[in-house]
């Protein structure tokens, strides 16, 4: 299946024959916008408006491709096949009109239709002129009003799009802000999330906090927006030294959870650089635990760094804060660069990190807690890992090499 998005509009990329579609049907949405402006992904992602059977049609193909299917919106009659590499949703013209269903949608550059049977656009909203200008624009006031989810959606699409919002859009999002509070915080999560992974996207950031839309998840966040705009600059110039680093901050917390390490980094910009008021913000949100604990993490580890202005770190901190940070340790060092330290002054901690070897950034266990319980006969218990720790934290100040020093050391703080 090809990678490019530009060749979307050709039947032959698409997982299933044109002639499983029943006439008429239009592709709509990302995928028409993202094909006029030869955007590529590697996932294809396809958005089908039908003006009948829409659920029937995606569970049809379904079958007959054996690919995954999945009722989204009964009430709508909306419907996902999954095949490999490529999604396509299936739905219901609102009104059992394209027409309609086309003056509903959020901005015009989403509201371009292709009909595939005839190989012709329908785009009532002047949406490629739009394109062109490189600019997201309302169809309605009252469209936004529908789902307040889109007021926020106008700037993560800006961020991604590298265009600009329309003014008396923005003027119409500045009036409508106080109605996200009515989205889940689930789903304006995930559009922050959107926003945090696209690169450069601090203006966009900074706009959607100062007509409202952040705002109230982060009060502080005026005062951090130079230090977030630093972000990226900081990865890029680690990155040149350290390639590594770069690769990391990419990659995603998790398989389920798709922030990136960087986004991580640019998350603690926007909270208030008290823990436990950051907390609170973070926990209204409803973050998951692992980017609760992520995001901390990086904030504790700023702290910490900051005892560096005044001495250097002794090897016990340095190893609590290895273990407390773990694969967040480049997104801490790029924190810190744009926060003002200088790479010269932690460098000596990054190379410790990139040393699978160095015994402080990665100690290796002399002895496991199974065989410590045998040596001393003892029963399971906490006070087994906290003779662990005390054993690790002996061999990288030097004061134990071997197993039989470790076993005497953990007799003696017996």
């Amino acid at each position: 299946m090809p990678e490019a998005l530009a060749d979307v509009f050709s039947p032959a990329t698409w997982p299933f024959e044109l002639n499983d579609l029943p006439q008429p049907a239009y592709l709509v949405g990302g995928a028409v916008r993202d094909g006029l402006m030869g955007r590529t992904t590697p996932i294809l992602d396809l958005d089908f408006v039908l003006l009948q059977d829409a659920v029937k049609t995606a569970r049809t193909l379904a079958e007959q491709y054996q690919a995954g299917f999945v009722l989204l919106d009964a009430q709508r009659h909306i419907a996902r096949v999954v095949f490999d590499q490529v999604t396509v949703d299936f739905a219901q013209a609102q009104g059992n009109s394209l027409e309609q269903d086309l003056r509903r949608r959020d901005f015009t550059v989403n509201a371009i239709a292709f009909d595939p049977f005839t190989q012709t656009f329908i785009d009532l909203n002047k949406g490629q002129e739009d394109l062109q200008r490189r600019l997201i624009k309302m169809i309605s006031p009252e469209n936004l009003q529908d789902d307040p989810l889109r007021l926020l959606r106008g700037y993560r699409q800006a961020a991604q799009l590298g265009f600009k919002i329309e003014d008396q859009t923005q003027a119409t999002i500045q009036e409508f802000a106080p109605l996200l509070s009515r989205v889940a915080v689930e789903r304006i999560r995930t559009e922050l999330v959107y926003l945090l992974n696209t690169p450069n996207a601090t203006p966009l950031i900074q706009q959607a906090w100062e007509v409202g839309l952040l705002s109230p998840y982060f009060k502080g966040a005026d005062q951090q927006f130079k230090r977030l705009s630093q972000i990226d600059i900081s990865a890029i110039k680690v990155g040149e030294i350290y390639p590594q680093v770069l690769l990391e901050l990419s990659q995603e917390l998790s398989y389920t959870l798709k922030i990136s390490r960087l986004a991580i980094a640019k998350l603690t910009c926007l909270l208030n650089q008290d823990i436990t008021l950051a907390e609170t913000e973070l926990l209204g949100l409803k973050l998951s635990k692992l980017e609760l604990k992520s995001t901390l993490a990086i904030l504790k580890g700023l702290s910490q760094l900051k005892l560096l202005k005044t001495r250097e770190l002794s090897l016990r901190e340095q190893y609590f804060l290895f273990q407390n940070l773990g694969l967040l340790f480049s997104a801490l060092i790029v924190s810190a660069i744009a926060d003002g330290f200088s790479l010269e002054s932690i460098s000596p901690l990054m190379n410790r990190y990139l040393n699978p070897n160095d015994p402080v950034a990665h100690p290796q266990l002399l002895l496991t807690g199974n065989e410590l319980m045998e040596a001393l006969n003892l029963r399971p218990s906490p006070k087994i890992g906290e003779l662990l720790l005390e054993i690790q934290l002996g061999q990288i100040e030097g004061k134990i090499t071997t197993i039989e020093e470790a076993i005497a050391f953990a007799q003696q703080l017996l």
